[in-house]
């Protein structure tokens, strides 16, 4: 039955909105991914303290469960396309500002701290977004297998995002690997906003 939907959602890549979508999600969580990777290198490097390191890549996770609620409840009120596109360019200015505190020698604990609370806030804002989203895009026949298809990207992302942030730190460093992942969320930003829903 799951293949079912696979199969389907496949072929729904066919469709422009379905498609892009598609992509945005294989970016922005293949950056979301190599974070935490990059952040932590980083913060060995700048203080030697794996406490340091641990404190800073859970602020992200904390500000999101601040902010979730509050998130879903500014989804259902306005336009979900908007909140997205609005959240990923949070976090690609929060990212990208980490990438140059590192790489111009600025970075503290604090303010790599506030930075990934910022980017924390800004998946709150996401997710309960790029859920309801789904529903704009595609007929309702087609959800389960729209679903399984980005359920597909996310984890793939997740996956080699991960790998892939320990490749890039490991040759680039952590505050380029850092601004690339900024970057990945300004081409997410884009492909949402080409969507018609």
């Amino acid at each position: 039955m799951a293949s079912n939907h696979i199969a389907q959602g496949l072929r729904l890549l066919k469709s422009p909105n379905v498609n892009r979508l598609f992509v945005a999600y294989l970016v922005t969580y293949t950056g979301t991914a190599m974070a935490p990777i990059a952040m932590a290198f980083g913060v060995l490097e700048l203080t030697g303290s794996a406490a340091d390191a641990a404190f800073v890549i859970a602020a992200p996770t904390a500000a999101a469960i601040v902010v979730l609620l509050l998130g879903g409840v500014i989804a259902d009120r306005t336009s979900r396309q908007r909140v997205i596109v609005l959240a990923e360019l949070t976090a690609m200015a929060a990212q990208c500002t980490i990438a140059w505190l590192f790489l111009s020698g600025n970075a503290t604990v604090p303010l790599l701290t506030l930075g990934m609370l910022v980017n924390g806030m800004a998946m709150a804002l996401h997710a309960p977004a790029a859920m309801g989203m789904i529903t704009q895009l595609v007929p309702k026949a087609e959800l389960q297998s729209t679903n399984a298809l980005l359920g597909i990207a996310r984890n793939s992302a997740f996956a080699g995002g991960a790998a892939l942030g320990g490749v890039l730190v490991a040759t680039l460093g952590a505050g380029l690997t850092l601004l690339i992942d900024g970057l990945s969320f300004g081409l997410s930003a884009l492909l949402i906003l080409s969507l018609r829903p």
